[in-house]
């Protein structure tokens, strides 16, 4: 008896919500048209961040976002339809700053800035169109869509920092004999790198991800949903510290035999699986034993009331915001840079110096070992014409991570001029100090933030927004090469004829 109420209230309520749809195509139309706008707007986004999904295994769980979204509220469907559907002009306050960061992000090429607008977008439009009420119902399934951009790489130094702190401290702990250099470990039977596959981002953003959605799937009371979610951050980091740990343990009671090679590989995969059971397991034991709340409401209060002025609003935002960005494509101001010869500070007599920096489809790049230096520095330059290689780019490294560990980094300046210094060493334990600035348009930038918002301001401006990044590398910190750093920086303003 039970079941059959149960069916036909169902078949009741798919009746109702059939013949809302039916009342009501010029709702659903209206939505559909914003949507292809919005694809037609954000393609550029959203081709560029397929991209990184497949090709980033960090980010390999954007693929399953917004479909796991859309889920959710499906799942959600009955108390959705229970609440009045109306249009709001009220999501207007955050799609127009979404349409104007896309916009500043296809000026300065920031996909970060491109990816977050495409993904503020589209859980926004679902709010103007649905409305805030029905809007609070799916609150959830609408912020997790924002787990589709592909953030958290800027954490890989801090993440690889903290597993070989700690790993060291329990290395010292159970009394196995070490020397750590930068990220470099140590150990009688070999030497192992804290590289970035070890930093365990991967472990962090999953965990991050999964612990969020258990909370708001298993667990009712906010503040359980809180501490799960905090436990799902700082868990994985401990794991991870563990992991590395015990792969250099068993290497030191191996003999090298087995942790070495593919097996470290190995045991992480292995070793995640069981962080994510544990994860699940801890939610089970704070999980409450209260059951759910049922979802079940009366679906004929289903009456979307639709808002001409607002839908139109919207779209012309987004026509508005399309043609402004093509524009912008279009009319940048071309560079007539040349190449920067740095023959005249080259000293041809020292053996080649070792190319330290590692950069990404540059234009062109040039390396010398400096004059006056005793063969113990090294100046290196890149343009980048914003086409075909990106001029701030984490891609561009200031050292080779495969041969080279930071083990600090901090600003200096110099005649008014600021610097990143960076200290890196080799396995060996043979220090470098890497100096770097940027050059655009005569102009001189010490960090990458400052880089894009000139770039951005520029392009949007029509005036010359390429440049070229210049390092200096000396292998010991002569007080004679803050000389030699001003003799170049004041050579990298010079435009090229």
């Amino acid at each position: 008896m039970h079941l059959g109420n149960t069916d036909a209230r169902d078949n009741n309520q798919q009746e109702a919500i059939n013949l809302s749809f039916a009342k009501n195509k010029a709702f659903f139309v209206s939505g559909f048209a914003i949507l292809c706008l919005w694809l037609l707007f954000c393609w550029r986004g959203l081709s560029s961040v397929v991209q990184i999904w497949y090709g980033n295994e960090i980010f390999n769980h954007g693929f399953f976002i917004v479909p796991g979204a859309i889920y959710l509220i499906y799942l959600k469907r009955n108390t959705l339809f229970a609440q009045p559907i109306k249009t709001t002009p009220l999501a207007l306050i955050v799609i127009v700053p979404a349409v104007l960061l896309y916009i500043v992000g296809i000026a300065g090429d920031i996909q970060l800035f491109l990816h977050t607008a495409t993904f503020t977008l589209l859980p926004a439009i679902i709010w103007l169109m649905v409305g805030t009420r029905a809007a609070k119902t799916i609150l959830f399934p609408l912020v997790f869509m924002l787990f589709s951009i592909p953030v958290g790489e800027q954490l890989i130094p801090y993440l690889q920092e903290i597993a070989a702190n700690g790993s060291v401290a329990l290395l010292r702990l159970t009394g196995v004999p070490l020397f750590r250099s930068g990220l470099y470990i140590e150990i009688p039977q070999g030497r192992f790198l804290v590289a970035e596959a070890c930093s365990g981002v991967s472990f962090f953003i999953a965990s991050f991800v999964i612990g969020s959605l258990y909370a708001y799937l298993n667990l009712v009371s906010a503040k359980r949903r809180l501490a799960f979610v905090a436990i799902s951050l700082i868990f994985p980091i401990l794991a991870n510290i563990v992991r590395v740990y015990g792969i250099i343990l068993i290497a030191y009671w191996t003999d090298m035999e087995h942790a070495a090679g593919a097996d470290h590989l190995i045991y992480g995969w292995f070793f995640f699986a069981f962080v994510i059971v544990c994860l699940l397991g801890i939610g089970e034991l704070i999980r409450d034993s209260k059951a759910q709340p049922s979802d079940y409401q009366d679906a004929a209060m289903l009456k979307p009331t639709l808002s001409v002025v607002t839908v139109v609003s919207c779209s012309l935002v987004l026509v508005i915001g399309y043609f402004v960005y093509t524009n912008v494509e279009k009319h940048t101001a071309i560079d007539s840079s040349s190449m920067v010869d740095l023959s005249p500070f080259a000293d041809n007599s020292c053996a080649p110096f070792i190319k330290f920096p590692v950069v990404d489809s540059p234009n062109y790049e040039m390396q010398v070992t400096l004059q006056g230096t005793q063969c113990n520095a090294s100046a290196f330059i890149a343009f980048f014409d914003e086409v075909n290689g990106e001029l701030a780019s984490y891609q561009n490294r200031d050292f080779d991570p495969s041969y080279f560990s930071l083990e600090t980094s901090r600003n200096i300046e110099l005649d008014g001029h600021d610097f990143l210094m960076s200290e890196v060493v080799t396995p060996s334990g043979e220090q470098l100090f890497i100096y770097k600035w940027y050059v655009i348009d005569s102009e001189v930038y010490a960090s990458k933030e400052k880089v894009k918002i000139n770039q951005v301001i520029n392009k949007l401006l029509s005036k010359p927004y390429r440049g070229h990044i210049w390092l200096v590398a000396t292998k010991q910190q002569d007080p004679g090469v803050n000389e030699k750093l001003r003799e170049l920086v004041e050579f990298s303003k010079v435009k090229p004829n």
